[in-house]
């Protein structure tokens, strides 16, 4: 069976062994430092790959099965740690909302507290400085080499049903044929029928809708050499 080059694999095999954890400001921007490097290292090790086939045509098959562990596993830290750094920062982007909502509401009682004061003892208006308001995590950071953006992708999924017992699910569009939709009594038009998925997705991201469809948003972290 075939093997690929120690010496094209020895940095793959360092990315895959790293562990990350999203906690903080510092590990964030550890994890985004490391998933530049996977995507770099990703596309790098796929053009080595092709190199590496051409003056092998009767090996091409057993290349493919040796590289194809090692994509995945590439593939799969790229989406633990990009997903690992979205959950950390909307956490953060959430808890700063909350403060920033206390911190205004707690200015207004103060504002309210002073002028009815005011007003009582007859005096002037005085002026209540607002709070410093915490700044919510940037949409983009830049990096040695890359710049990561968090952006947003319409997407689309069925509305949930209930099977015979009740209990609500949401079924598989690529399984669910026009007798399903009578049956859950979806009211998207025939027309889209096998579920065009891709036509749906398309309608979805250019602000359509289409009856029967959730569209909602998911987030994922584009980057670009810089």
């Amino acid at each position: 069976m075939a093997t690929l080059p120690s010496l094209l694999i020895s940095s793959v095999q360092k990315l895959v062994g790293v562990k990350i954890s999203v906690v903080s400001p510092e590990t964030e921007l550890q994890a985004r430092e490391y998933l530049a490097s996977i995507r770099k290292e990703l596309k790098a090790f796929k053009a080595s790959v092709v190199e590496v086939k051409k003056p092998f045509k009767k090996e091409i098959d057993e290349i493919d099965s040796a590289s194809k562990p090692w994509i995945e596993k590439l593939t799969q830290k790229d989406q633990e740690t990009e997903q690992a750094i979205l959950a950390y920062v909307r956490r953060v982007r959430e808890e700063t909302e909350k403060q920033n909502q206390k911190a205004l509401e707690k200015y207004e009682k103060k504002v309210a507290t002073v002028e009815a004061k005011a007003i009582a003892n007859g005096k002037p208006m005085p002026i209540v400085m607002p709070p410093a308001l915490a700044s919510a995590p940037a949409k983009t950071v830049e990096l040695d080499g890359a710049k990561q953006t968090v952006v947003k992708h319409k997407k689309w999924r069925l509305e949930p049903v209930q099977d015979a017992d009740g209990v609500p699910y949401t079924p598989d569009p690529e399984k669910l044929t026009a007798r399903d939709a009578q049956l859950h009594q979806y009211q998207i038009p025939l027309e889209y029928f096998i579920l065009d998925t891709a036509r749906i997705g398309k309608v979805i991201r250019a602000g359509g809708q289409v009856p029967g469809i959730v569209m909602y948003e998911e987030e994922s972290l584009s980057q670009r050499a810089i």
